[in-house]
């Protein structure tokens, strides 16, 4: 189970520069303290009438979007909602992951404050166009 570059010297100098540079800037540190402010701000979007989920740990989340709140239930991958949501996120300076109807939201580890909150503004932003979308083609979202 290993890649052809997996043992190559470089990589391996690489991967060690890596972790001393966390050492250094005690990147583990940030997150820890970065975490609470990312992850209550996506919790404050939980309400949102397309969001089934928030759930998450230190900068890195998953939002599961869903057809119906109450019921949980997900949109057909068909629709593509997620990739729709993605599209939106872009067009709003944001880049996430969709998989499916689950958004992942990974920011650099280096982010600060100020870029958290802008990110959270353009999530919203982002829900708020694609729940527009959903509903004016009768996908629902009540």
């Amino acid at each position: 189970h290993g890649s052809t570059y997996g043992g190559h010297p470089v990589a391996a100098a690489v991967a060690l520069e890596t972790l001393n540079i966390y050492e250094e800037r005690d990147i583990v540190g940030r997150v820890r303290a970065l975490s609470p402010r990312f992850q209550d701000g996506l919790r404050r979007h939980a309400d949102h009438p397309l969001i089934g989920e928030v759930r998450g740990v230190g900068l890195v989340a998953g939002i599961e979007l869903v057809r119906d709140k109450a019921t949980k239930e997900a949109f057909s991958p068909k629709l593509g909602v997620g990739g729709y949501f993605q599209s939106q996120a872009q067009e709003e300076g944001l880049l996430i992951r969709a998989i499916g109807d689950t958004i992942a939201v990974c920011p650099p580890l280096i982010i600060v404050d100020e870029e958290i909150d802008e990110l959270l503004g353009c999530l919203g932003r982002a829900l708020d166009s694609s729940l527009k979308w959903v509903r004016e083609n009768g996908l629902t979202a009540t």
